[in-house]
Parts: C-alpha cells; sequence; structure tokens
C-alpha cells in the first residue's frame, strides 16, 4: 500500500448509480450519463443543488473498501451544518502544503471562477455539470468534509486540508455529520495538535494512528473524490 490511495479515480455511468439509490439524481440535464471527479473537470457548465432524499441515499451506500455489501450509513442521522473545525477530532497525521495551495488556487482560478460561491466554509453539497479533458460531458459531486459522530467525539473522516485552512482563517467549515454509525473507525482519533503541515506524505505507518484499512469508508463507490 505504499503508493495506494485510499480512493481512487473513477468514471462511473451514472446509471449505476442511480440503481444503487433508487432515485435519480441528473434531472434534466441531457447528456450527462458519467460521474467523474471534480479534479477531473476542466469546465463546469452549470451546478445544482441536492434534493435531500438523494443525497441521504448516497451517502448511506457508502460502503466500506474492503467489503462492499456492508454500508455503515445505512441507518445513520445525516445532517449538513457548520461547525468549528478546532471542534473537530482527526484520522490523518498530516496534510501537504500542495494540496493547500491547491485548494486555494482551485477556489479563485479553478472551476468556480465563473461562479458566486461562498468558499468552501460555507459550501453546500452540489451537483457539477461540465466538461472533462477530453471535451466530453460530465457530472461530478462536490461533498463537504465528513464527519461522524461516535459518542462525544466528532471525528473528521474526510475533508482534512479543507478543514485545515478554514480552521487556520478563524471560520467555520460546512460539513457532513453523520451519527449512528454501523462500523469501528479505521484509526485512533487524533487532535490537530498531532497534525502536521508537510510537503511529502510520511511512510503509510505514520499517517494514522493505529490503522486498521478494511473500515476505510470507499466513497469513491459512489462518485465522491475522499
Amino acid at each position: 500500500m505504499a503508493e495506494e490511495k485510499l480512493n481512487l479515480r473513477f468514471d462511473i455511468p451514472l446509471g449505476q448509480i442511480e440503481e444503487m439509490i433508487n432515485e435519480e439524481i441528473n434531472g434534466d440535464f441531457s447528456g450527462y450519463d458519467r460521474v467523474i471527479s471534480p479534479r477531473d473537470l476542466r469546465q463546469v457548465k452549470g451546478m445544482t443543488f441536492f434534493r435531500k432524499r438523494v443525497f441521504e441515499a448516497l451517502m448511506r451506500k457508502i460502503p466500506l473498501r474492503n467489503n462492499g455489501a456492508e454500508c455503515p450509513y445505512e441507518k445513520s442521522r445525516i445532517q449538513v451544518f457548520g461547525r468549528e473545525p478546532k471542534g473537530m477530532d482527526i484520522g490523518q497525521t498530516f496534510v501537504l502544503t500542495s494540496k493547500l495551495i491547491s485548494i486555494m488556487e482551485g477556489l479563485e482560478k479553478g472551476v468556480f471562477q465563473e461562479f458566486v460561491v461562498k468558499g468552501i466554509s460555507k459550501m453546500p453539497p452540489v451537483q457539477m455539470y461540465g466538461l472533462d479533458a477530453e471535451g466530453r460531458k460530465a457530472l461530478a459531486f462536490y461533498i463537504p468534509p465528513i464527519i461522524e459522530i461516535h459518542g462525544q467525539q466528532a471525528v473528521l473522516i474526510d475533508g482534512i486540508h479543507r478543514s485545515r485552512l478554514c480552521g487556520g482563517a478563524g471560520t467555520t467549515v460546512n460539513a457532513v455529520h453523520i451519527s449512528y454509525v454501523d462500523a469501528p473507525l479505521p484509526f485512533d482519533p487524533i487532535t490537530w495538535d498531532d497534525v502536521r503541515i508537510m510537503d511529502e506524505k510520511p511512510p503509510v505507518a505514520e499517517r494514522y494512528k493505529n490503522l486498521r484499512k478494511e473500515y476505510f469508508r470507499d466513497l469513491s463507490a459512489i462518485g465522491v473524490d475522499g
């Protein structure tokens, strides 16, 4: 797993996802029949909000990475609201300087530059319709950072770089909060004091405390770029 990414790049037929969640996602946008990562969109033509039931159905189908049949959010409570990053516990032990810069540049000069948005701090879940590098139509999902509630702990599962930027700016971050999760965490939670800013990823053994890969949530299975 030395160079392995937790959530691989993907190109998923839209119909496959709609069948899985038993909901229609695309609405009236014709020709957008593929779901790719937001970072693989080169131009965004439009954005729409998720319908609440569609968004919740999508999140409930996130499987464990090594057991696609087990979906730990199937019976969870799912809410989207702002939270102070300092009120989160963390899994990953590092953030990358290059990724922090990439996120900031992406908001100013990237796919969102033609839209009036409030930045990552207030960005809700949205469906993005655009073109990939080959000029083909594609759909992508933007999902805010994901936080699981375990007892008294609010644990960040995905979105550490966005949360770090918001925390550094002294603002809240809009996040997906998931309660009543039917699976253990894939790591032991740490605090922001234990997170280092680095130019390169550390060895795999140092990226998490007490790593348990079998419990990783496979966001890419539902077209989410974690």
